[in-house]
């Protein structure tokens, strides 16, 4: 590439663009930079779950084919899969960054009767239940528990995770039941392990070793099977190292993106 990418960001479950206001203040001054809301997300409108993934396709296409500049999709946790979903359907991307993103997000372990499914790496029935319940009730503490989770596993004081949830959480426009129900059926029903090997694009894979949703072994699994893929593991970081660690994982994300572009 002769110019530098623009790098577009997907947020995860029940978030919303808002989450990446250290990534846009750190690359805005380096090139263009484009944050999604999902739908029902940020104050976005809330869609079917059948077209959820085709609006979000003809977004991304839609600022590709405006700018016509090779692009990098960010993708972190269910916004990952969501890249792994689509990249092969857009055009003029030039490369892929997956953050705590796993190909198959639910725990299933089940080899005595079929193996094929067997998959030691997702999260728990427990903490699934959880995100259940936060969808189902709307209660603002359950996310906020979600939220704290996250942060789990980095050495942050209880003021710090505050401190990271006003900056990062959209209070004026939370998620509505639908988007976070429409959510967790995509994090219940997608798995892409059969597909990782047919992946072309240059692909950076960034996991938290403590990730206390997505497993850091999911993390490894990805980069093992991505052809074109390499991997940074931040220590002492659970599923959000862009928020805990967010110096280093921009210039992680920089180097990585300015070495691909030479």
């Amino acid at each position: 590439m002769t110019k530098l990418p623009h790098i577009i960001f997907l947020h995860g479950w029940g978030q919303s663009a808002q989450i990446w206001h250290q990534q846009t203040q750190h690359f805005s001054p380096l090139t263009r930079t484009y944050t999604i809301n999902l739908p029902g997300h940020g104050g976005s409108p809330d869609i079917e779950a059948e077209t959820w993934l085709t609006h979000v396709q003809h977004e991304i296409q839609h600022h590709m084919d405006t700018h016509r500049q090779p692009t990098i999709l960010v993708g972190w946790s269910l916004g990952g899969q969501i890249a792994l979903k689509l990249q092969q359907k857009l055009e003029g991307l030039s490369g892929l960054i997956l953050i705590s993103t796993t190909p198959r997000f639910r725990q299933h372990d089940n080899c005595q009767t079929d193996c094929q499914t067997d998959w030691r790496y997702g999260c728990t029935d427990e903490i699934w239940q959880g995100f259940q319940q936060a969808a189902n009730e709307q209660n603002p503490k359950l996310m906020q528990r979600f939220f704290h989770m996250m942060l789990h596993g980095g050495k942050l004081s209880r003021k710090d995770m505050q401190t990271i949830a006003a900056q990062a959480i959209n209070k004026s426009f939370p998620p509505s039941t639908q988007a976070l129900q429409t959510g967790l059926h995509f994090l219940s029903t997608f798995d892409f392990r059969n597909d990782l090997k047919a992946i072309t694009l240059p692909t950076l894979v960034v996991h938290g070793k403590q990730d206390a949703i997505v497993p850091i072994e999911a993390g490894q699994y990805l980069a093992k099977r991505i052809p074109q893929s390499q991997q940074y593991i931040f220590q002492d970081c659970g599923h959000a190292p862009f928020l805990t660690h967010h110096v280093a994982f921009n210039q992680t994300l920089e180097s990585w993106w300015k070495n691909i572009s030479a």
